[in-house]
């Protein structure tokens, strides 16, 4: 399983779209569970467009008031699906850690549980005034992160959010990517889904 993090606006279901596409012509077979805030789906709708099965979760955040309802969705998906990968994209203001625990907990059959934190280049530094323990959270409790937006910065700006990012999280790998120009996602694949 793969939670894919990242404050609003940060490029998730860009990557998704990006990453699943490489997973299913890999031959692996998918599911993907969206959690919005709101009562109406956004992102769901572009997943579905790309061919790829969506199961949305709405009306709060799936790691605070959703947590029964992620639990049942990923039962449902295990047993009519039986998916290779299940990506989970909460909202960008969940905490991915306290995801993991509760899918560990309640579900311990299920694989590993990955973390995907996306950083926002372009936006670091607001974000990091206004959201800091959040984004901080994400990044510590990720397996693997990406800085996204590389493409609207300088190399000077990505050593500086890089060594930040290090600051929260001292193990995983750090993967540059521009999501929307589909570069640097092939490292990152490989980091995701280690051989």
């Amino acid at each position: 399983m793969l939670c894919i993090a990242g404050f609003l606006g940060s490029g998730k279901t860009t990557l998704l779209l990006r990453l699943a596409r490489t997973m299913t012509d890999d031959g692996l077979r998918l599911a993907i569970v969206e959690n919005e805030i709101g009562e109406i789906g956004v992102d769901g709708g572009y997943v579905r467009e790309a061919g790829l099965p969506v199961q949305e979760l709405f009306g709060g955040c799936i790691c605070c008031m959703l947590q029964t309802g992620l639990v049942e969705t990923l039962r449902t998906i295990e047993s009519e699906y039986d998916p290779d990968w299940v990506i989970v994209e909460p909202t960008g203001l969940a905490a991915p850690g306290d995801i993991a625990a509760t899918a560990g907990e309640l579900l311990p059959h299920l694989p590993a549980f990955r973390i995907l934190a996306l950083v926002d280049a372009e936006r670091w530094e607001m974000l990091m005034t206004v959201v800091s323990p959040l984004i901080q959270a994400q990044i510590g409790a990720a397996h693997v992160v990406a800085i996204n937006k590389v493409d609207m910065i300088d190399d000077a700006a990505l050593e500086e959010i890089e060594a930040s990012v290090r600051r929260s999280n001292a193990s995983a790998p750090i993967v540059p990517v521009a999501a929307a120009a589909g570069t640097g996602l092939q490292r990152l694949y490989e980091e995701v889904l280690p051989p």
